[in-house]
This record gives C-alpha cells, structure tokens and sequence, in this order.
C-alpha cells in the first residue's frame, strides 16, 4: 500500500473483483497520520468498502460466561446480554461533501439518502425477526435533520 502510493491500487481492485470473499484485518498506520487523506489506509477502507456495495456493519455484542468477572459491570447486569449493533458504513459523514480540515477548524457533511437509510434499516429488521424482534434507534433527530429523515424512513 504504502509502497504503492496508493491505499487501494488497481492491482488489489482488481483481485477484489475476482475473488469469492474477502478478509480485512485492522486497518491503519501510525506512520501515515500525517499523510494527506487520500494516501491514508482508511481512504482504501472506504473505496473497498464502495466497491463491494457493503453499506452494514454487524457488531454483536454477547457475555462470554468465563469472562463476567473481567468486567467493570455487576454481573447481574451482563446476565443475558445479546445485542447487535447495526451500523451503516457508506453514507453520511464517510462519503459526504463538502469535508476537510484547516489549522483552526474542520467540516464534514452528514448526508443520508431515503435508499441508504432504507437499506441498512432492512438488515437490522431483519437481523431482528431471527432475534428477539426488538430495534432500537440511536439518533439526534431532535437537533439533525438527517436523523429526522431516519425516523421518518
């Protein structure tokens, strides 16, 4: 990559299209903190991402039994904990315009199109109908417009 110059050169597009799955490790590097966005390993991340169409992120959260005690929660409160956080991975503030950065301040763009919200919103729906059938939505649609729209949709 860094070899390269090129966080995601054609060459690996190119086995990306020809291969039936893909395994992504962590992605990042402290020695390119300071390189321009476009160089940076998560710029790869997020063409990899588009390239693929993946728009939803499953993170599960469960209680490992043996590790209760490793936690700072009572364990009566880690009893039964089965939860799946669906996040969207291609809208919003990763691909939305205007964004960039100055000495003294910063702007990124929080845009979600009906489709985009539709479609991630159709994974955790049906991620809940094979679960315990309970969604909950995280927002701030008393203060940003995209989140009413999230509602909404």
């Amino acid at each position: 990559m860094a070899a390269a110059g090129d966080p995601f050169p054609e060459e690996t597009r190119a086995a990306v299209r020809r291969a039936d799955a893909v395994l992504l490790g962590a992605v990042g590097d402290p020695s390119l903190d300071q390189a321009p966005r476009h160089l940076k390993p998560e710029s790869g991340l997020l063409a990899l991402r588009a390239q693929l169409g993946v728009y939803a992120n499953l993170r599960p959260v469960q209680v490992f039994p043996a590790l209760v005690d490793r936690s700072p929660l009572k364990a009566d409160r880690l009893q039964d904990v089965d939860v799946l956080i669906v996040r969207e991975l291609t809208g919003g503030l990763y691909y939305g315009e205007p964004r960039g950065r100055e000495a003294a301040s910063a702007v990124n763009t929080l845009r979600y199109s009906a489709a985009e919200i539709k479609r991630v919103a159709r994974v955790a729906f049906e991620s809940a109908r094979q679960r315990r059938g309970h969604v909950t939505s995280v927002d701030k649609a008393n203060v940003l417009e995209v989140s009413q729209l999230w509602r909404k949709r």
